[in-house]
């Protein structure tokens, strides 16, 4: 009898405690995407009718919560990346992720300098993109000289960075047929380019 009401109990713990996570998330995104200058860790509690120390508690760090607000699958902890296939297969898992967090990680950058904790966050995040561009294009990659692979990569980062999803998507107007479309061209130019490099 013991053993089922503490199972129980453990059980509702854990419902609370994830309904506490998700509320917590959800109030850092509204900030977030509302007026960054709001964000800070009291805000966010407030509004998830919370404390500071539980929303600390349950995200460990003010970055990690931003990452959290953010979203996105660069943003996990980092997993071994198969080299895809193609380079459509390459921008449309980009776009899955940009469709979904671009807006909120534009809205991260332009305030980075500004506000503590965006910094870190988005030098994080630059370095799980670099991370998951190289092991992407692993393939692609080993194919040019030893000497011009770095440059390579810069040149794929560049083209798959968040902004030009940005500049594309939002200020251009484009559909997303039409902007992965010009990604891949860009992406073609890199490698294609590169491999004329003497």
């Amino acid at each position: 009898m013991n053993v089922r009401r503490r199972d129980y109990s453990m059980a509702v713990r854990g419902e609370k405690a994830a309904a506490t996570r998700q509320r917590i998330l959800e109030a850092a995104r509204e900030l977030f995407t509302g007026q960054a200058g709001h964000f800070t860790l009291e805000n966010v509690a407030a509004a998830a009718h919370t404390t500071v120390q539980t929303v600390l508690r349950t995200y460990g760090n003010k970055e990690a919560l931003i990452v959290a607000a953010v979203g996105s699958f660069r943003a996990q902890e980092p997993a071994p990346v198969e080299p895809l296939r193609s380079v459509t297969e390459v921008v449309t898992r980009l776009f899955d992720d940009y469709e979904e967090i671009g807006d909120r990680a534009i809205l991260m950058l332009a305030e980075e300098h500004r506000i503590p904790g965006f910094a870190e966050a988005a030098t994080s995040g630059r370095e799980r993109h670099r991370a998951w561009v190289k092991a992407a294009f692993a393939g692609q990659l080993a194919k040019h000289a030893a000497r011009v692979r770095e440059e390579v990569l810069v040149g794929l980062l560049a083209a798959t960075d968040v902004y030009v999803w940005k500049l594309l998507r939002r200020d251009f107007g484009l559909d997303r047929k039409a902007s992965q479309a010009t990604v891949e061209r860009l992406i073609c130019g890199v490698l294609v380019n590169m491999k004329k490099v003497k």
